[in-house]
């Protein structure tokens, strides 16, 4: 078994998680899940978020942080691609 990695949700993309719903809800839990395991599934993102990566669930979008060191995950936002401040 791979080493897995835990996924930190702080308080701002909880709250937006709670609000999304049920059916895209639980998909969304599914890829959380997923990233314990494999979190390099997410693209890469570009320019001043170049640190950062992102896994779109139509029409929700997760975009995240690997610490590497601390086998950690940041989430940093979940929402829906019209609100998101990466365009």
């Amino acid at each position: 078994m791979q080493n897995k990695y835990t996924v930190r949700i702080p308080h701002r993309p909880r709250k937006s998680y709670a609000k999304i719903p049920q059916p895209w809800h639980k998909r969304i839990a599914i890829a959380l899940k997923i990233l314990e395991i494999d979190p390099f599934i997410g693209i890469t993102m570009t320019g001043d978020m170049a640190d950062k990566r992102k896994v779109v669930i139509w029409p929700y979008r997760i975009i995240y942080r690997i610490r590497q060191k601390q086998k950690v995950i940041e989430i940093l936002e979940i929402e829906h691609r019209q609100n998101t401040s990466y365009r």
